[in-house]
């Protein structure tokens, strides 16, 4: 179990660089927050994480999506 609150567990993500195509430190506190919570946690070829977590055989099945990433800003010169 994690001795993080959500308060600080949203904070760390949100301040995890994330931009576009650059997702890895997100990706990588995902899984970490992820895997007390789920049965096994995976990454596909597209770097997507996906927790999946075991319940019975007729229960409704629940999907939560959410992007990783940030949209980056390059300023190259500033003038007048």
């Amino acid at each position: 179990m994690l001795t993080t609150t959500i308060a600080e567990t949203l904070e760390k993500l949100s301040n995890a660089c994330g931009v576009t195509g650059r997702e890895e430190e997100v990706r990588s506190l995902m899984k970490k927050f992820l895997k007390p919570y789920v049965d096994e946690v995976k990454e596909d070829r597209l770097g997507n994480v996906i927790g999946i977590k075991g319940g019975k055989k007729n229960a409704p099945k629940v999907m939560l999506a959410a992007h990783m990433d940030d949209i980056g800003l390059l300023i190259k010169t500033i003038s007048k």
